[in-house]
């Protein structure tokens, strides 16, 4: 089968290819040829999320200025600045006035810091999760929820392909107040 006309692969192998990038192209190469002891393993993007997974984290940290991680992911301390979460802990969306506790379509969501004060809340989430039909209800797509959240509570959000929670898998997203990044 001739595969010229199909859609570019993306970036070209370097030239002249460097010892360490040729023996990564043979070890991803063996990986897809090789049968796991666990089948959950069968997934090339799970085992380079394992590998990768720190490395993005850190990078992702370091790319947005950020210091630590809040003991909780609560996005009205972001919005209010608040010091600490002040949700119940049996129930998250304890004030209806206020700002939630988390936003719409909310999955492995973490609260980062800067100097001790809240400066972005991220989330991981799934396609699948995010874009879904109920048969009890007609199509809904949360990504306008997220949007619309976002614009509610004035806030700016990113979307990142490079997620390290699951590489290949889950889409990072960010939320952080229009003054943080100008």
């Amino acid at each position: 089968m001739d595969r010229t006309d199909w859609p570019t692969i993306g970036p070209n192998e370097p030239v002249p290819a460097w010892d360490e990038y040729r023996q990564l192209r043979e070890a991803v190469h063996d990986y897809l040829d090789h049968e796991p002891e666990d089948p959950r393993w069968d997934d090339i993007w799970k085992a380079l999320g394992a590998i990768m997974g720190e490395y993005q984290r850190d990078a992702f940290a370091q790319a947005f200025d950020l210091d630590e991680t809040a003991e909780t992911a609560c996005i009205r301390r972001l919005i209010t600045g608040d010091d600490e979460c002040p949700h119940s802990p049996l129930d998250a969306d304890s004030d209806p006035n206020g700002p939630p506790h988390s936003p719409p379509a909310d999955d492995h969501s973490t609260l980062w810091l800067d100097d001790g004060e809240p400066a972005l809340y991220s989330m991981h989430v799934y396609p699948g999760n995010i874009e879904r039909l109920d048969s009890t209800e007609p199509p809904h797509n949360l990504w306008f929820d997220v949007f619309e959240f976002a614009a509610e509570w004035g806030l700016e959000v990113s979307i990142l392909a490079k997620s390290w929670y699951n590489l290949g898998s889950a889409i990072h997203v960010v939320f952080y107040p229009p003054e943080r990044y100008r």
